[in-house]
């Protein structure tokens, strides 16, 4: 699937027919937005960046079967790990946007957690990250949700919709579909009146406040996790 990126007026912009190869652990994809996302936060002339789907945002899909020998080498270094794709986007220079249309499920509620401000559409629905996704973050759904609410998410595999989502703090603003493009942008020009100096220390300040609360810890324990996730499936087998 093809990964289009720009700049206009200060915002980087990611855009995807959608973001459902992520769920799949489609490794080209991952890398390819992993970069996108790099190159995006090191421009000088971006102070915002948005993922944007051309359809659903994420639609669901099974999580692939993990190859055991390469869960601390090839899948570690690319999915949850420092150089990867989740905290690439989590400790980004920049402040990244999420524009979540229809629905969200699997990686792309990951996506969403791992960003910074969300803009989603009346109709759109957050799937539960935990089912099946050893990449999946619990710190960073605690402390976008509140513990209770998180630990029921990971244990029911609730869907939630927009408007519990906007309750929750899931997200940041509901619109009508047709005018989602306009409030991801509206966001951007918000981030974009702050100088750049200002954008990059407020996010680097951020940083240790999720690092004491254990966001890295937790995305470096996602190999242990995917083992026994995988020696589960095995037994069951």
């Amino acid at each position: 699937m093809t990964i289009d990126t720009s700049i206009a007026d200060w915002t980087g912009l990611i855009e995807v027919d959608d973001f459902s190869p992520l769920s799949r652990g489609d490794r080209a994809f991952t890398l390819a937005l992993r970069d996108a996302v790099v190159d995006l936060a090191d421009d000088d002339f971006v102070k915002a960046i948005v993922l944007r789907a051309r359809d659903d945002f994420a639609p669901d899909a099974e999580p692939p079967v993990l190859d055991r020998r390469e869960i601390f080498s090839r899948w570690q270094r690319e999915v949850p790990g420092a150089p990867a794709l989740y905290q690439s986007i989590t400790f980004a220079k920049k402040v990244v946007i999420t524009e979540v249309a229809g629905v969200c499920a699997g990686a792309g509620t990951l996506l969403v957690l791992a960003s910074d401000l969300t803009v989603a559409s009346e109709d759109a629905t957050f799937g539960s990250p935990f089912r099946g996704r050893p990449e999946a973050n619990f710190v960073q759904a605690a402390l976008t949700i509140r513990l209770n609410r998180a630990k029921a998410w990971t244990v029911r595999g609730t869907t939630f919709d927009a408007a519990t989502a906007d309750e929750y703090g899931l997200v940041n603003e509901v619109v009508p579909r047709a005018q989602l493009s306009s409030a991801s942008q509206r966001m951007a020009r918000e981030v974009a009146r702050m100088p750049l100096d200002g954008v990059v220390m407020s996010k680097m300040l951020l940083q240790p406040v999720l690092d004491v609360s254990g966001v890295g810890r937790e995305y470096d324990l996602a190999g242990f996790y995917a083992t026994g996730l995988s020696a589960t499936e095995g037994a069951t087998r």
